[in-house]
């Protein structure tokens, strides 16, 4: 029941006509908007609680709602996932505001400026919230499908890369000689191994793949990546000290805890100073497992630490490469509930350290 005082109000005739406008409504858009037949709870979707709102805030005393809402966000979510596109979207809530009118006028009311104004921001705000929710929702949709679709390139182009560098291998110890060139190739074939591991380490990191945990030997784990990158310190003169505990071992998915520590590795190569030493160690204290890769790059300028593991950030002269290693490395390791820390030595170099929790006890 409606009382005298708000009788002749735009609230008034909305709160009785509420179920007649959202008809109304879900009957046009099902002609105009819709492209396929829908079901009516699908179509309706949030629009009578959105219808509900705007009544609250018609009402003569009512205390300002917040202009965001989320009825609308959770809108502009739905009708993407239902194939709307974003003009359908803006279109409905303009139905919605030729509807109002349509009633008011049928029940011979003048709109007051008051009730214009108060139509007009919630409509305003609710196309606003629904078409930014739509849009980041559409804009995590085509992550998710880029990441994929890079995905499956990289693991396409892993089998024959693999066979290419098995048969140099093969032909170097049987008939290639000590070479430049023969290094070179090797080289090349390594780093581009790396990269394909990269790509597809970043895109399950983006897709929210959960690590595959299984126990890794660190010894053997950070000797493998020490031979991989052996030409390249050659190359620079850099003395290349790798060392951890034979019996030290972690629970973690290979793939992405080599991506975390290759990347620190060819990383502390790339900007140390040619005839320096990279010093790579791993350890266990205190319940966790950490890996330090300590570089000779001559130390970090004042205040630039936090900004290292920015995607595509680059330090020093040096811009040759990809600028996302140090973030995939910080990624990989907060997948496995750990994370990168780096330490500035002044005057020397960096100490970046992969920090995991240690191998959980087997029952």
């Amino acid at each position: 029941m409606v009382n005298d005082e708000t009788s002749g109000s735009l609230f008034a005739v909305l709160k009785e006509k509420q179920g007649q406008l959202t008809a109304r409504w879900a009957e046009r858009i099902k002609g105009v908007v819709a492209a396929t037949a829908l079901p009516r709870a699908e179509l309706l979707d949030h629009i009578p609680a959105f219808v509900d709102e705007i009544i609250r805030a018609l009402y003569p005393d009512a205390v300002p709602l917040p202009a965001v809402s989320v009825n609308a966000e959770e809108h502009g979510q739905q009708r993407l996932g239902l194939g709307f596109d974003v003009a359908e979207v803006v279109r409905e809530y303009g139905m919605l505001h030729e509807c109002i009118l349509e009633i008011a006028a049928e029940a011979d009311l003048v709109v007051s400026v008051r009730e214009q104004a108060i139509i007009g921001k919630w409509l305003n705000s609710g196309i606003a919230d629904a078409l930014a929710q739509y849009v980041r929702e559409r804009d995590l949709e085509l992550q998710r499908q880029n990441s994929e679709h890079l995905g499956f390139i990289a693991h396409e182009l892993r089998n024959p890369l693999s066979a290419a560098r098995m048969a140099f291998l093969t032909l170097r110890r049987k008939d290639l000689p000590q070479s430049r060139a023969a290094d070179i190739v090797e080289r090349g074939l390594n780093r581009t191994a790396e990269m394909i591991d990269n790509v597809l380490s970043r895109a399950s990191l983006r897709l929210g793949v959960e690590p595959r945990l299984a126990p890794v030997s660190l010894a053997s784990f950070l000797r493998d990546i020490e031979s991989d990158v052996e030409v390249e310190a050659q190359a620079k003169g850099i003395e290349l000290l790798v060392s951890a505990p034979e019996d030290l071992v972690v629970e973690a998915d290979p793939r992405l805890l080599r991506s975390a520590v290759s990347n620190l590795v060819h990383n502390a190569l790339k900007f140390s100073h040619d005839r320096s030493r990279v010093v790579v160690t791993a350890e266990r204290s205190e319940g966790r497992v950490t890996i330090e890769v300590v570089d000779g790059c001559g130390g970090l300028p004042p205040g630039k630490a936090e900004e290292l593991f920015a995607p595509l950030i680059q330090r020093g002269d040096n811009r040759t490469g990809f600028g996302f290693g140090l973030g995939i490395a910080l990624q990989a390791a907060e997948a496995h509930n750990g994370t990168v820390r780096v330490r500035d030595i002044p005057n020397e170099g960096c100490a970046f350290i992969v920090d995991l929790p240690a191998t959980p006890a087997r029952s």
